[in-house]
């Protein structure tokens, strides 16, 4: 019961920080991130709280827009970084395109009801490219003080690269770890990945609210 209890605090501390921070995260596109973090932490404790009140409730609906809205999000965010203007275009395309056969397939193939993985696969997917398109030309910027500008971004990234391809992977491998009852001090190995890799990700946030401040 504690990890889950430490996944929810790391994610009400990140939302804490960035408030904390908040006048320094402008210059590099993160002020909407304390204000998104703190909804997450709302959506989560939600789902939480109504999976305990009643362990047959399905919080499939709930993912199922949250993934949408989380990489239209990400991809936005990057979309805006001043320095990845030679990925815009690739950028627009493909929110367009994830758009499109987001709504297709809550329309006319499977309800927004139930669970999609492959949704959620396709998320993790688009964000981790974004995540890697930034890396490319953050490495490019041959400009020292640009770098040091972009570092709290750079922190971003690697905690949105190294969450999305290991829990994309332990989705993938669900049903083998379900059947198998994988588990390791208690805890489905399905569940365990994804909030460990989320209390990394969000303390490398924490790590790039932190910096903004360190270099105004």
């Amino acid at each position: 019961m504690l990890l889950p209890l430490v996944y929810l605090m790391s994610m009400l501390a990140c939302s804490i920080v960035g408030f904390v921070y908040y006048k320094d995260l402008k210059s590099r596109q993160l002020s909407f991130f304390p204000f998104y973090l703190l909804l997450i932490f709302i959506q989560e404790l939600t789902a939480t709280l109504l999976v305990r009140q009643d362990p047959s409730y399905s919080t499939g609906y709930i993912y199922n827009v949250y993934n949408p809205v989380n990489t239209l999000f990400y991809m936005i965010f990057y979309y805006h970084i001043p320095f990845n203007l030679p990925v815009r275009k690739l950028i627009g395309i493909l929110v367009i395109v994830f758009i499109t056969l987001t709504l297709g397939t809550f329309f006319f193939v499977k309800s927004i009801y139930v669970y999609n993985s492959y949704l959620s696969s396709a998320s993790g997917f688009l964000i981790t490219l974004c995540g890697i398109l930034f890396l490319f030309n953050y490495f490019k910027l041959d400009n020292h003080t640009e770098e040091k500008k972009w570092l709290p971004v750079l922190w971003i990234t690697i905690g949105l690269v190294a969450f999305y391809p290991v829990v994309n992977i332990s989705f993938a491998l669900h049903k083998n770890l379900l059947a198998y009852q994988a588990t390791i001090s208690g805890i489905k190995l399905y569940r365990l990945i994804p909030q460990l890799m989320s209390i990394f990700m969000y303390v490398c946030f924490i790590r790039a609210f932190y910096l903004c401040s360190r270099q105004e």
